[in-house]
């Protein structure tokens, strides 16, 4: 669209993350190399279990980890693919180390952001072409200081900047998810860098507060980052009634 349209006349501006939703990342975690059995690394993804998803590229590049690796998969979230998927998992010889806890509240989805050591979402353009835009989940596990493994699929490296946020791989390719899977199990310090830049970035270019406010310079209002509930109902009404062809 900016290509089409004269120059500034268009700009993107994201939905945002309420960071007061969540607390602030652990001022420590566990050290956890997938060397000792009695702490695996905890790898953990957040998702319906839908084609979409990916998470059987996911199972299938989970199988590929060397045995001698220590590693515990949580996947949250329900869909029609389940049984599908947990008979995958069998199959691949990985069900014992995974925990399929189905839909949770957004209060146990936050405790556990907050004992993984690392996050991975399989996203792929399905055959119907259904696909995710820019998934919460990934903005959510970053505003945590973990570190995400994700494809490269619609709006996703908008948010993680490769090898500098996060990593980011084929869709598609359980080979190279297997890749990536393992160079961070093994290396916590890396884990922690990709984490706390991800926070970083997140709290600046994708918090609620900040897209808020440049909308409202938009529209001449205020800005409305540190205003309550009732004050963003208000300002919400005015931007409407500013133009409310440009929110629909």
């Amino acid at each position: 669209l900016a290509a089409l349209a004269p120059e500034g006349r268009v700009e993107l501006v994201y939905h945002g993350l309420d960071l007061n939703r969540f607390l602030p990342p652990p001022a420590k975690r566990v050290v956890r190399d997938g060397g000792d059995a009695d702490e695996p690394v905890v790898i953990l993804s957040v998702g319906r279990l839908v084609e979409k998803k990916g998470t059987d590229i996911l199972l299938e590049a989970l199988a590929r980890l060397p045995a001698r690796l220590q590693w515990r998969f949580v996947h949250i979230g329900g869909g029609p693919l389940k049984r599908a998927l947990e008979r995958r998992a069998r199959e691949l010889g990985v069900s014992d180390r995974i925990a399929w806890r189905g839909a949770q509240s957004q209060g146990e989805v936050l405790k556990a952001y907050r004992v993984a050591d690392l996050f991975a979402l399989a996203s792929r353009v399905a055959r119907d072409g259904d696909r995710d835009g820019l998934p919460n989940v990934l903005v959510e596990a970053q505003s945590q200081g973990i570190a995400c493994i994700a494809t490269s699929v619609s709006a996703i490296p908008e948010l993680i900047r490769h090898d500098q946020t996060g990593v980011l791989v084929a869709p598609e390719s359980p080979i190279e998810l297997a890749c990536a899977l393992e160079a961070l199990i093994v290396d916590p310090a890396r884990r922690l860098a990709l984490g706390e830049a991800g926070r970083i970035r997140v709290a600046a270019e994708f918090a609620l507060e900040a897209n808020l406010d440049r909308l409202a310079h938009k529209f001449g209002l205020g800005k409305m980052g540190r205003m309550g509930s009732d004050q963003h109902f208000l300002e919400d009404r005015k931007l409407r009634q500013a133009s409310p062809e440009m929110l629909i």
